[in-house]
């Protein structure tokens, strides 16, 4: 009687302290054959850095689904976007016995705490969607916002080239809806966006900036028309700033969505709809599902084959290389059966950033890009069924 009152209390305790910190209830996976490593069921954390939207829900969802796919223990945090909070998360973690840390880091510098006590407690790392400045993870899995960037720049490059004026020279405007000097965005989408354009004398910019904000983006955009100036494309750093400047061309005299070649980083359930009325042209996005099932697979391989077992720095990485589709659906869907991460490469951590001044692998995946062609497939994060959103 006396040990049951004990593991009551315990359970008590460890439930309070799950609810304060915000720990989810740990996943236990009984469907299948359980993965073990040094005598006991593999346990796996992942610390998010929030879980407030779509993305975020099914970015978190993916890592516990192949987690339980594939025998593993898990349990996950978010840190509702404050970084003291993810960095107790994090420890708290890892003083539960996880074999292995996945974590969405909210500070580039401050996190670095987490890996240092990662590293005290022999605890491997691997970040994805964000990054961390610390020479600790084994791995960095994600896409990259300035390829985003780049990778629009040369779909433009391609429609002025193509579509306008003279048919087969590069010429044209081109308005970039920018989140202002210094932001993330600009300094990455658009940096990557210039790096394309640049190449081409015959490419004017127009730069507006509209602070991320739909309804400043389209004040911006309605102001470039009313002044006279033409413009034969549209870049904006992100969706927001794209649905302004879709709006603006409807409520613009003698112009429409349809005139101008609109390209996005983003692709959230309005800017589909917008591509499916053929308003926007093209989207470019990250494949949230795909991020954690990716870490995981290889911190499994880490685990049990430690460092040889991670790929190396120039490599690229194909769909047969990396099975990580189950045939398990969740909500209805084989969330893994299209890999659209793949190709990846392996890439210098150094290269993702100036933020960045310690090195660790980068396992840069392939952006989706979103087009009339795809806008409406259910695997695409901004169409998946996820309840409550």
């Amino acid at each position: 009687m006396k040990e049951r009152k004990i593991f009551t209390v315990a359970a008590v305790v460890v439930t309070l302290l799950a609810l304060t910190l915000g720990l989810a209830v740990t996943s236990y996976a009984d469907n299948a054959p359980k993965m073990m490593i040094n005598g006991h069921q593999m346990f796996l954390g992942l610390a998010a850095h929030s879980d407030h939207n779509v993305w975020e829900d099914l970015y978190v969802k993916a890592f516990n689904w192949y987690c339980a796919d594939n025998g593993i223990r898990s349990t996950w945090t978010q840190a509702g976007y404050d970084t003291a909070t993810q960095i107790t998360q994090a420890k708290r973690l890892i003083d539960m016995g996880i074999d292995g840390l996945i974590i969405s880091p909210w500070d580039v510098k401050a996190l670095a705490v987490v890996m240092d006590y990662a590293k005290a407690h022999n605890v491997p790392v691997i970040c994805t969607n964000t990054v961390v400045d610390s020479a600790y993870p084994l791995m960095f899995v994600g896409f990259g916002q300035k390829q985003a960037g780049a990778q629009l720049g040369q779909r433009i490059v391609e429609y002025l080239k193509n579509k306008v004026d003279p048919v087969g020279k590069v010429q044209g405007t081109v308005l970039e809806l920018s989140s202002g000097p210094g932001t993330s965005e600009d300094t990455m989408r658009g940096g990557g966006f210039h790096d394309i354009v640049s190449q081409y004398p015959g490419i004017k910019v127009i730069t507006q900036v509209a602070h991320s904000s739909r309804e400043e983006a389209k004040t911006a955009t309605l102001n470039v028309i009313r002044g006279g100036q033409k413009f034969d494309a549209v870049f904006a750093q992100n969706g927001s700033m794209a649905l302004g400047a879709d709006e603006a061309l409807k409520d613009a005299p003698g112009i429409t969505p349809k005139d101008v070649f609109i390209a996005t980083v983003d692709a959230f359930p309005q800017i589909c709809d917008e591509i499916g009325a053929g308003n926007i042209d093209v989207a470019v996005d990250q494949t949230p599902a795909f991020y954690n099932p990716i870490a995981v697979y290889y911190m499994v391989k880490y685990l049990k084959k430690g460092a040889s077992a991670l790929p190396n720095y120039g490599q690229t990485i194909t769909a047969a290389d990396l099975p990580i589709d189950t045939g398990i659906q969740h909500m209805g869907l084989d969330p893994w059966q299209d890999p659209m991460w793949a190709p990846a490469t392996i890439r210098h951590m150094t290269d993702f950033s100036s933020d960045i001044t310690h090195d660790y692998r980068w396992f840069q995946t392939t952006a989706v890009v979103v087009t009339k062609d795809n806008y409406n497939s259910p695997l695409l994060w901004g169409n998946f069924p996820i309840p409550g959103w």
